[in-house]
């Protein structure tokens, strides 16, 4: 029963890993998830998933006006 369990682990992570469905880990991406980690616990109450998400790139193109 565990090998089943292991190859089937080892099936799903190949398939998730597939090159055409990664996306390249951009500057601005990588600060809007680190806006996002900021961003979650300090909500208070109930949030949408698409204002959160705006708001954490809207921080993370405040972050990049600099450069």
């Amino acid at each position: 029963m565990s090998k089943e369990l292991e190859n089937e682990a080892k099936n799903y992570t190949k398939k998730k890993r597939n090159v055409k469905t990664m996306k390249p880990l951009t500057a601005r991406r990588y600060l809007a998830g680190q806006a996002l980690a900021g961003l979650l616990p300090n909500s208070k109450g109930l949030v949408q998933m698409v204002d959160i998400k705006k708001s954490a790139y809207e921080w993370a193109d405040f972050m990049l006006e600099d450069d």
